[in-house]
């Protein structure tokens, strides 16, 4: 969390610039080598700005952004077991939400051998997966393609999601805190993500045990309306204790 208007507004110069100096931010700025220095370490915390030699890059999405082929080989094992649990709670003639993920496309696959279930998705890999058997009925959301996640995002996707009302929802995200929520590092990616949990009856965050530990630039959700987050035994003990002592989401670990 940035706590002044200088970082603020040192946050703004270096979305609009991507690729700025210490010496400049000193003397756009007005302030000490140190004082940029600790408010390139604040700014570094939201996910989306990283300090190299001299300076500072912004890489939006720097988060999301990872190829996800080099994200689904990430803790492989770990994400088949979550998305195992996950596809267990769906049951026929139920209708079910994707969200666009490595995690959520283990889930995906899971769900392939099904029949008589509806899922709705924002994901292209899902769909193309899911296409694969003809007893499930796949629906995507439409909207503008974001390449690097092979989402579908903006004001068309919103909308369509408005229109419907599900069984259960799945959702991914780069990282989470009981303090911070969900977060991500797309903001139009986020209101996606925030909306399908609106229309839900049942929202559940499949999220490996890393995401504990990682933060990142947007908050795309509280967590009011998620009933679970189902994870790996991996994670820490210490999360899991604030998860007990808070009581509400539960944690799913397997």
């Amino acid at each position: 969390m940035l706590n002044s208007t200088r970082q603020i507004q040192m946050k703004e110069y270096i979305e609009k610039k991507k690729n700025v100096t210490v010496q400049q931010l000193i003397e756009h700025f007005h302030v000490s080598d140190m004082t940029v220095r600790r408010d390139l370490i604040q700014l570094e915390k939201l996910g989306s700005f990283k300090r190299v030699h001299g300076g500072v890059v912004f890489t939006e999405d720097m988060e999301e952004d990872i190829l996800l082929s080099i994200r689904e080989d990430s803790h492989k094992q770990e994400k088949e077991r979550i998305a195992e649990k996950a596809a267990s709670l769906v049951q026929e003639g139920q209708s079910v939400l994707l969200d666009a993920g490595s995690t959520t496309l283990e889930v995906a696959r899971k769900l392939l051998s099904l029949s008589n279930i509806t899922i709705i998705t924002n994901a292209i890999n899902v769909a193309s997966l899911l296409s694969q058997n003809v007893n499930l009925q796949v629906i995507m959301t439409g909207g503008d393609v974001r390449h690097s996640t092979q989402s579908l995002v903006g004001p068309t996707a919103v909308q369509f999601l408005r229109r419907i009302q599900v069984d259960h929802a799945f959702i991914g995200c780069s990282g989470l805190s009981l303090g911070r929520g969900l977060m991500n590092s797309n903001m139009v990616e986020g209101e996606v993500k925030r909306t399908m949990m609106t229309v839900t009856r049942h929202v559940y965050v499949v999220a490996d045990h890393t995401k504990f530990e990682q933060t990142a630039f947007n908050t795309f959700a509280g967590w009011d309306h998620v009933d679970a987050v189902i994870s790996s035994i991996q994670v820490k003990e210490e999360y899991q204790r604030e998860f007990e002592a808070k009581g509400h989401p539960r944690l799913i670990l397997v």
